[in-house]
C-alpha cells in the first residue's frame, strides 16, 4: 500500500480508503492508479464488469 502511494504521489491513507471502498477513483485517478499497478486501464474496467 505504501509503495503504491509513493508511485501516486498521495498518502497511504488515500490508497487504503480507495482499498476499503471508503473512496471511489475518478477516470483520471484511475488510468494513474492502473498505471501504477502495471495494468492496462482497459483490462482493469473488464475486471469490474465481470
Amino acid at each position: 500500500m505504501r509503495d503504491l502511494a509513493a508511485k501516486l504521489g498521495v498518502p497511504h491513507s488515500f490508497v487504503g480508503k480507495v482499498e476499503q471502498c471508503e473512496r471511489r477513483l475518478d477516470v483520471i485517478e484511475f488510468v494513474t492508479y492502473c498505471e501504477a499497478l502495471g495494468v492496462n486501464p482497459i483490462d482493469g474496467i473488464n475486471q469490474l464488469m465481470k
